[in-house]
């Protein structure tokens, strides 16, 4: 190689590192902790430099995505509370086909100005840069390849995964991304928690298991509605009137309600999803716990919705929005669903929000259709993020919460429908509504509020007096619905029938 080209490429090298150690949290952190992230950086960049021949360019490219990654990693702490982790990889094509949910988030003229400029540059360097690697051109292809396709096939063959998980243990890695990052690298903590996720995974899809579902004779149609960024923001300040009307009334009536622990805030949906139907705690997921959809949920399992399927129930997941939108179109069925509806089903065109109101209107509909005994599981979206800085609602919670409050409002409009609906009060069904996780604003950021990071659940079933308060965790909901359903008391019209 030139002398410019290895002066290059050791410039670039110190970069990347330092950038890495950034990222990682410990930036002056002793040069054995690099080894996990030089080991990874230096197989990338020699399979790259061995397959085009340009070993600068190469280096200039993952110093670039480098920085693309201490961006996303800076952002997601500020808006999510959490750093990057392994299982965001199958974020980063959401990125370019869901936008609205994540570039809002970055300054313009950090990812088009200066994110352009790098990847410009980057392009230029690879066309001009002579090849300078040193071999044949077909052997150094064919290196270069193999450094690649050797690690990944030995990730898929059992033994061999087996062999490098025991190695990576040896690092002591401990599962936490935060402490990971800073003793591992960043890069080192993303293999550790790759290799050792895939070899746990088999046996903790095994153990995981719902348990015992007993319906009462009338198969009363249930309703679980998820609720997005949604919780009693009445707590932001008691002596304020809450203009959640209809959520407070449901409250006031159910048979269970209080707060719900959830393992997220602001984002990460999925986790309180998965949590309330699989009834599995993060613990019993291990690092699948950050995306319990990237590959955890890729295999049928047991599940409330799988229970009540074999119990008699027509299971239905709704989510009114595309349903390949976190691989929910392949999930849904491995946790027990019938049918998946998604956006198709409300004409929304792309990227649009449907409104809370027509999904509730939509499962009243359905429900009246419906001959079976029906589970309705609901998610909504329209209360995602970002909103306007002002809100149109007059309300005293309005200057602290800004246009969230607007369609928070749509969602306790959704929830009077719901409330008010035949087959909840005429037909003996059962209601249950949770928030999935709180929303991001500048008031609740590092627990701003001092309300902590939990939402607000109900069950609510109309032949059962109202009960206690009762606090629990999202992965207890499930098992805490299937409870309201066992000691149901069916209406006497519906027993006759």
């Amino acid at each position: 190689m030139p002398g410019w080209t290895i002066a290059a490429v050791s410039g670039l090298a110190i970069v990347a590192l330092v950038i890495l150690r950034i990222t990682g949290g410990r930036p002056f952190r002793p040069l054995r902790n690099d080894l996990p992230d030089v080991a990874v950086a230096l197989i990338l960049w020699l399979s790259l430099a061995l397959l085009t021949g340009r070993p600068a360019s190469s280096a200039l490219l993952w110093v670039v995505l480098a920085a693309g990654l201490l961006l996303a990693d800076h952002t997601k702490r500020e808006v999510l509370r959490e750093p990057i982790v392994f299982a965001d990889a199958s974020e980063l094509l959401l990125v370019f086909t869901h936008p609205r949910f994540y570039l809002p988030y970055v300054h313009p003229a950090v990812f088009y100005g200066i994110g352009g400029l790098l990847v410009g540059a980057t392009a230029w360097l690879f066309s001009v840069e002579p090849p300078s690697m040193p071999g044949g051109p077909v052997l150094s292809r064919l290196i270069g390849a193999l450094l690649l396709i050797v690690p990944i096939a030995a990730y898929f063959w059992r033994p061999s995964l087996n062999v490098m998980a025991g190695v990576i243990r040896r690092l002591r890695p401990t599962g936490d991304p935060v402490e990971d990052a800073k003793t591992l690298g960043m890069l080192g903590s993303f293999a550790a928690h790759t290799l050792c996720s895939r070899q746990e995974r088999p046996a903790r899809q095994a153990a995981c298991s719902f348990g015992i579902v007993t319906v009462p004779a009338d198969k009363p149609p249930v309703v679980l509605v998820q609720a997005e960024s949604f919780f009693d923001i009445g707590r932001l300040d008691p002596s304020l009137p809450s203009p959640l009307t209809e959520y407070q009334a449901c409250r006031a009536q159910a048979w269970r309600h209080g707060r719900l622990d959830v393992d997220s805030w602001g984002a990460n949906t999925t986790r309180s999803e998965f949590a309330a139907i699989s009834g599995a705690a993060p613990s019993d997921l291990g690092l699948d716990r950050f995306n319990p959809y990237y590959s955890f949920a890729r295999r049928p399992l047991d599940t409330l919705a799988a229970r009540m399927r074999r119990a008699g129930y027509l299971t239905v997941c709704v989510h009114p929005y595309d349903r390949r939108f976190y691989g929910r179109h392949k999930v849904m069925p491995n946790l027990g669903f019938d049918h998946f509806i998604g956006g198709e089903a409300f004409d929304s065109r792309r990227g649009q929000l449907v409104p809370d109101e027509v999904l509730g209107a939509w499962i009243n509909d359905f429900i009246a259709r419906e001959t079976r005994p029906v589970f309705v599981f609901a998610i909504t979206v329209a209360n995602h993020g970002p909103w306007a800085a002002q809100a149109e609602t007059d309300s005293p919670f309005a200057p602290m919460l800004g246009g969230y409050l607007d369609s928070l409002m749509g969602t306790d409009r959704m929830i009077g429908q719901l409330a008010a609906s035949r087959w909840l009060n005429e037909d003996g069904g059962i209601f249950a509504l949770y928030g999935d996780h709180q929303p991001s604003l500048p008031v609740l950021l590092n627990d701003g509020a001092h309300i902590g990071a939990s939402t607000d659940y109900f069950i609510l079933d109309r032949t059962r007096p109202a009960g206690p308060r009762d606090d629990i965790r999202v992965d207890q909901l499930g098992r805490a619905l299937a409870g309201c359903l066992k000691e149901h008391i069916p209406l006497p019209d519906r027993l006759r029938g």
